[in-house]
């Protein structure tokens, strides 16, 4: 039980850890993100004025400046003489054409020709920079701005530059992030199971003593509990044909069965807490199991005025791939709570339920049903309905027995109200 609380303590801590850090990283490039564009923006903006100013001073051979800064700076133009007539048109190999990108930039964005500028001081005009998005959801930062050069010239410049995508830029980061990400997640598993196990280390010596000491403790009380039984019995057969010394004899017979069946739990108990179980797999017929099951309890329920019933399936059972005895002793520990619990001429039904996945047990009696105060704890050790504790023939060992070696058998179990009044216990085995 401490080995599954530590695993689901650690789980927690690494999924609470990595949460933070995720997010972390989250909130880092988004600023990257934002940093990105700003560049972009700043760039652009740089590069707008390098150009108008170039082309200011000398614009004997603005094409081939043009180009170079398409070449080198990946800064595509489209250039204007007075008259409209294009004097040059980047060619880049963008997702949109990018023809198709000049009529975007001039419907989205305002942009004034040279001619707009004819009756105006011959003063160079650079527009604010807007953005556009092409046809394959790329997007592009553009500026406008009409030159005035020194020679008296006037030209319309429409100048882009592409913005970095956010999938480019993750791609870009997500070796560093990645990185980060796994460093974080090995240092968390690490610290958290040094951690977690310096946290435990008390508890599970604590617990060990404990186990070891109950352990040790039902193997000696199988020697002086088989000794006193021997000896009761050689009385017996001696002299034991008073009366008294029969009942006396008769006491001392119950009591040493009843602390036998203490010792054999709680020896059982011992081996779960150990991991020294073992399952013994083989195909079961679930039909020849339950009528074994049947005609085993049926005397004791006769004896007991309860009448047992046996509710097989039509269909033919699958045969499962498990420990037959382990599932035998499941089912007559449920069988024993029922019959403990179920006052006379009730019923007692043991029938099953099937999916293409699970084959389901179930032993529904229809006695006083459990308490809503004592289901959280109907499956804990010692642990007792009964507060009085007048019936002496259980010592709540059993329902913790059949979790036990439900879990080993890789099963789950569980109860329910039964209609009417009473209790289900069930047991769900997957069919392999």
């Amino acid at each position: 039980m401490l080995k599954q609380l530590q695993t689901k303590l650690r789980i927690f801590l690494i999924v609470i850890f990595m949460a933070v850090v995720s997010l972390i990283l989250g909130f880092s490039f988004w600023n990257t993100w934002q940093a990105s564009q700003m560049a972009d923006v700043s760039y652009i903006q740089r590069m707008a004025s390098l150009i108008i100013y170039q082309l200011e001073a000398d614009a004997s051979a603005p094409e081939a400046l043009l180009s170079d800064y398409e070449r080198e700076m990946n800064v595509y133009t489209i250039l204007k003489d007075s008259t409209g007539q294009v004097l040059y048109q980047s060619s880049p190999d963008t997702r949109t054409d990018f023809g198709t990108l000049g009529k975007i930039a001039q419907e989205s964005i305002d942009m004034v020709s040279a001619g707009d500028h004819a009756d105006l001081p011959k003063i160079t005009d650079q527009g604010g920079y807007g953005e556009i998005e092409g046809n394959s959801h790329d997007r592009y930062y553009v500026i406008p701005a009409v030159i005035s050069t020194k020679s008296g010239q006037w030209y319309s410049l429409v100048l882009f530059y592409e913005q970095t995508s956010i999938r480019e830029l993750l791609l870009r980061q997500l070796p560093a992030y990645g990185s980060i990400w796994l460093l974080a997640f090995v240092c968390i598993l690490l610290v958290s199971r040094f951690l977690l196990r310096r946290a435990f280390e008390p508890t599970e010596r604590v617990l060990k003593g404990q186990k070891d000491f109950v352990a040790a403790a039902s193997h000696e009380l199988k020697s002086p509990l088989a000794v006193i039984m021997a000896n009761a019995e050689a009385i017996e057969t001696i002299g034991g044909q008073e009366p008294q010394i029969q009942n006396h004899l008769s006491v001392i017979d119950t009591e040493c069965m009843r602390m036998s069946r203490l010792v054999r739990d709680m020896l059982l108990l011992a081996s779960s807490d150990a991991d020294k179980w073992t399952v013994h797999r083989q195909k079961v017929n679930i039909d020849t199991l339950l009528i074994t099951l049947f005609e085993a309890y049926e005397p004791v329920c006769k004896g007991k005025s309860i009448q047992l019933k046996l509710a097989l399936e039509e269909t033919e059972y699958p045969r499962l791939d498990t420990d037959q005895e382990r599932l035998f002793q499941i089912l007559s520990i449920f069988l024993d709570n029922a019959i403990s619990y179920s006052p006379e001429n009730s019923s007692i039904e043991i029938q099953t339920r099937q999916t293409t996945k699970e084959l389901t047990f179930l032993v529904a009696d229809h006695g006083k049903g459990i308490a809503k105060a004592d289901r959280p704890f109907i499956f804990d050790r010692f642990y007792r309905a009964d507060k009085s504790h007048t019936d002496k023939s259980h010592f709540g060992l059993g329902l913790s027995i059949a979790e036990e070696l439900a879990k080993i058998l890789a099963g789950r179990i569980g109860f329910k109200d039964t209609p009417g009044g009473g209790a289900t216990f069930f047991l769900t085995l997957p069919i392999k």
